[in-house]
């Protein structure tokens, strides 16, 4: 079994007393492994558990269980199993992997010590009545680690560490964890909005309302375009209602400026295609990556009526996620250094709508609830984030 060597500020955060424990960081301050020392700091009694618990099933294999797996490679004491993503030792005691994602597998047991790994994405019930029952029955204690996302659960913890007296918390930067340079840490505040930096990489709890495009200010984004560019494109959102492109240009700096729109209602793809190409012909399309298989009327696919039509396709495979492509909206219309790369012309009234109106659900994603709004925000949105993308949350590898 390998170990880890600590510095003091860790040490501190191991050995102090209080029951619940709430570690707000950065990213990469190196949460995971601290947390798996702290589920094994105390020898284990026979039969106990002890869990580690992510958002969801997938992030513990992805992240945490490989480490698990590292640390008791070749460990006579004790039997990794695979499927459980569990480590039973020889007298009966767990050292488990969960996720919160599948609530009926958290149930019925006792456990003595657990962590809630990224707590802002877990729900707060599955903390208030599920784990901490498990835990009453023994007198057991939690940690609970994570980034900050908003005034949320995360939030309302820190605050009680900072005032009742079973709970303790603390806050750090990325940068007081020593696994990532000042250099980087720079490289990202040029490239991220400032809400989104101080927040992943700051730890501070932000508040940015409830808006999707929470960076957008008309006074400041909505403005005519000087001389257009001669690189433009479209981004395109499929649907019965309302069939939606937006036109933009991008200059050799970056920066992109929407000037043009198409909103039909009762409309298909052939119709659209048509109004695009009388418009601005033969350029790159970012559309809806769905529109690879929705079949239409014709029998063709959205893509392939815009081929047909002489466009140039760019689409991933796949749907990039609501929050990935806010972030990279957002980043565009106000990095952290308050440089503003992204404007649009006051004619397009339904990408102004949206970026000024559409808000986000519970989970950070956008909220579709509204059928007149989203659609706009999505054909500029996709295109966004298929040229500018920013590193999801999800696809980290490990979190040291």
């Amino acid at each position: 079994m390998i170990e880890w060597t600590l510095n003091n500020t860790r040490k501190k955060i191991l050995n102090d007393p209080s029951r619940f424990k709430v570690l707000v960081c950065g990213r990469r301050w190196g949460k995971t492994v601290l947390s798996l020392m702290y589920l094994m700091k105390d020898d284990f009694k026979p039969n106990e558990r002890r869990w580690f618990v992510t958002p969801t099933y997938r992030q513990g294999k992805m992240i945490v269980f490989p480490i698990l797996r590292q640390m008791f490679a070749g460990f006579d004491g004790a039997k990794l199993n695979e499927s459980e993503m569990s480590v039973i030792f020889n007298n009966g005691a767990e050292l488990a992997v969960k996720g919160a994602d599948n609530e009926h597998n958290l149930r019925g047991v006792e456990l003595t010590k657990c962590v809630m790994d990224e707590m802002a994405y877990i729900k707060p019930h599955v903390w208030e009545e599920i784990i901490y029952p498990m835990l009453a029955t023994t007198q057991g204690t939690a940690l609970f680690i994570g980034t900050p996302n908003g005034y949320d659960t995360m939030y309302d913890l820190y605050s009680k560490g900072q005032s009742d007296s079973d709970w303790k918390s603390w806050q750090f930067k990325t940068l007081d964890g020593g696994f990532v340079q000042a250099e980087e840490i720079a490289r990202a505040k040029r490239t991220m909005d400032p809400v989104r930096f101080r927040q992943e990489f700051e730890a501070s709890f932000e508040t940015t309302g409830n808006r999707a495009a929470w960076n957008f200010d008309r006074d400041i984004h909505v403005k005519k375009a000087r001389e257009l560019s001669s690189y433009k494109w479209w981004g395109c959102d499929f649907n019965v209602d309302y069939m939606t492109a937006v036109l933009a240009c991008q200059y050799t700096d970056g920066t992109i400026h929407y000037y043009d729109e198409i909103r039909l209602k009762n409309s298909n793809t052939e119709e659209m295609a048509r109004k695009m190409k009388a418009i601005e012909p033969n350029i790159e399309v970012y559309p809806d990556p769905a529109g690879s298989a929705r079949s239409t009327t014709s029998n063709r696919s959205d893509h392939h009526i815009l081929r047909d039509y002489g466009f140039l396709i760019r689409a991933k495979k796949s749907h990039p996620s609501h929050i990935d492509r806010l972030n990279a909206l957002n980043r565009k219309l106000l990095d952290a250094n308050g440089n503003v790369s992204m404007t649009v012309d006051p004619k397009c009234k339904y990408l102004i709508k949206d970026l000024e109106q559409v808000q986000r659900d519970k989970k950070g994603a956008i909220d579709k609830s509204q059928i007149e709004l989203t659609h706009s925000l999505d054909a500029c949105s996709y295109a966004i984030s298929y040229k500018f993308p920013v590193i999801s949350k999800a696809s980290r590898i490990m979190d040291w």
